[in-house]
């Protein structure tokens, strides 16, 4: 017989009520109070949150089934056991701490299996081998640039990607940051140089994701395209979001003098654009499955005038030695520019 708890039969099945009053006084709130000390339990509030009850008592009512039934309890004996409060504890926390234990590892085991799979399948992790090493441009220290392995929109259209695997350039520290940013202003430089400006855009979507990695197109364009291009940016927001959009004060928030990180949180879905690095602004996507993840790719179309089969080059490999004369051409123009040389 357990020192702390009753039993009940319940259709054939024993089910363990923990004693949590003794005397009118509570004596613990849940199964495993008395294995934990109240430092434990206020680390495990912080960096865990707060439990979602009404979660786990649909999780362990479904995974009871035919054998659930709520209990019948008097007005004491439900005082003293709680009327079974256990099946408001998640299933993860319910077990001896060694099951606990296992438990976790395991858990921790699979998501580095699944991190590690992602990374190595990933197009654009500068270590994993299904990365296009012959569009390799330049490399720093926590970024690189590269030429597009496909859907080329003109000659000079490059991308700016951090080197380790991170959903969006928003999420990026400080150093990565600042690499990027370096990129962005040698590339203008140079494209100024040649008498055109630069459009900056970015989708970031599925950020929960494995697969989802930060890139950053970059577009060279006539000043007269970089003119009119705010507006066709944000006509075509307008017209891809409903007007139920949550976020439809702030379609469009300006990015010019906050910059991309002082004006969404990290975690937020977005669309954001850069005109020469002097102006830009930036959606969040309330509905990502009716957002069009080519959505820049097709304005940027259609400002350059280009045809309009060429929204399908998005999924057309150019010959890799078409890609390495294209790189060729570029690291010449770019060698001029390129700061990453004095990374030494």
């Amino acid at each position: 017989m357990l020192p702390d708890a009753t039993k009940d039969q319940c259709q054939g099945f024993v089910v363990v009520q923990v004693q949590r009053f003794d005397a009118g006084e509570r004596q613990r709130y849940f199964a495993d109070d008395d294995k934990q000390q109240l430092g434990d339990l206020v680390a495990q509030q912080r960096y865990e949150g707060a439990a979602d009850i009404d979660a786990n008592l649909a999780d362990n009512i479904m995974r009871k089934g035919k054998r659930f039934r709520e209990k019948e309890l008097a007005v004491d004996e439900e005082y003293d056991v709680d009327g079974g409060l256990d099946m408001y504890e998640s299933r993860k926390k319910k077990g001896t701490k060694e099951q606990q234990k296992k438990r976790d590892r395991a858990a921790q085991i699979a998501d580095h299996r699944r991190v590690t799979t992602a990374v190595d399948r990933c197009p654009f992790c500068f270590a994993s081998t299904s990365r296009p090493c012959h569009l390799t441009i330049s490399l720093g220290q926590t970024a690189y640039l590269a030429l597009p392995a496909r859907g080329r929109l003109g000659e000079g259209h490059s991308i700016i990607v951090p080197t380790e695997h991170v959903a969006s350039t928003r999420q990026v520290d400080e150093h990565i940051w600042t690499e990027l940013r370096n990129f962005k202003k040698c590339l203008l430089q140079m494209h100024m140089a040649q008498g055109t400006d630069v459009i900056f855009m970015e989708t970031a979507m599925r950020l929960g994701d494995a697969r989802t990695h930060a890139v950053v197109h970059c577009i060279p364009v006539p000043p007269k395209i970089t003119a009119k291009a705010p507006l066709y940016f944000k006509k075509g927001i307008d017209d891809a979001e409903s007007e139920w959009s949550q976020h439809h004060a702030k379609r469009m928030i300006e990015t010019g003098g906050k910059g991309l990180r002082g004006s969404i949180p990290a975690n937020f879905p977005y669309f954001h654009v850069e005109f020469n690095l002097t102006k830009g602004f930036v959606h969040v996507i309330d509905d990502e499955a009716k957002f069009d993840p080519q959505f820049g790719r097709s304005i940027m179309i259609g400002l350059l005038d280009l045809p309009a089969e060429d929204m399908h080059r998005q999924a057309k490999f150019e010959s890799t030695q078409m890609q390495q004369q294209w790189v060729a051409d570029f690291a010449k123009k770019w060698d001029a520019y390129d700061w990453t040389k004095q990374l030494g």
